[in-house]
């Protein structure tokens, strides 16, 4: 009986699979496409995920109403924006010039309306600039408690369908994405980070040739390399992880301001 009871055994588990773990969120990159691809299996490990190649569907509400010339007292506040920024990064950025700062876009306020979907929500100033500072205050969207995960950030040095991506999560976390290269340039947690509904944060990215230096709410967090040094536009967006976006949430920012460094 002991070798009949195996061999049923055997039989009842050759027919049962193993049940795969459930899959995390994907980084899904922006593609210009008017079609959405079938899935990239070929992205790296290096991602810890794999990506999916989507296109990037723009927000109804960005328009490029917001480049007009600003009113002086427009200017006014953006300067001091600028002036905030200088004072904060003076002793973390050696060598930046910020005199030779020059202002390119905004100050613009607006809303990305969110679609639980493949698909990544950007606002595109079409911008055109490798070198650059840029600001922006984003608003958390919805309690992570009663509705789910969410994310935004910045696509930077964006061409030819790829471009860097900062990314703040709900978790508290945030990363640069390579996504050339499909690799992480870095991530980690920071409790500086804001992750109730409604609470904002401030982001500040100085990117200067080869590097690139971020501050959340005032304070320097990180400088980081980046290698590519190409020209793009710079675009806030949400729902950058599959899974991280709720179907007609909106995620506001304001106070986003661009400017170009020699």
């Amino acid at each position: 009986m002991k070798p009949l009871y195996a061999l049923l055994i055997c039989v009842i588990l050759s027919g049962c699979g193993v049940m795969a773990p459930s899959p995390t969120p994907t980084i899904v990159p922006t593609k210009t496409a008017t079609s959405t691809p079938e899935p990239d299996l070929t992205a790296t490990a290096q991602v810890n995920q794999a990506a999916t190649q989507t296109q990037a569907r723009e927000s109804i509400n960005a328009t490029t109403t917001h480049r007009a010339i600003p009113t002086v007292t427009a200017r006014a506040y953006v300067d001091n924006m600028l002036a905030e920024i200088t004072a904060a990064a003076a002793s973390e950025v050696i060598g930046v010039d910020f005199s030779q700062a020059k202002l390119i876009f905004g100050a613009a306020s607006d809303k990305l309306v969110q679609n639980n979907d493949k698909y990544v929500e950007v606002f595109r100033p079409k911008l055109l600039v490798e070198n650059f500072i840029v600001n922006i205050t984003f608003v958390n969207p919805y309690s992570t408690s009663t509705v789910g995960l969410w994310d935004y950030g910045i696509f930077f040095r964006s061409k030819k369908d790829a471009e860097y991506r900062l990314v703040i999560l709900s978790d508290q976390t945030w990363t640069l994405i390579d996504n050339w290269e499909k690799s992480y340039v870095n991530t980690n947690s920071s409790n500086m980070i804001t992750r109730n509904a409604g609470e904002e944060n401030t982001i500040w990215l100085i990117v200067v040739n080869d590097m690139t230096h971020l501050f959340i709410n005032g304070v320097f967090v990180k400088s980081m390399p980046v290698k590519n040094l190409v020209s793009g536009d710079i675009t806030p967006a949400t729902g950058i992880y599959y899974g991280n976006a709720k179907s007609q949430k909106d995620t506001e920012f304001r106070d986003f301001v661009v400017w170009s460094l020699p």
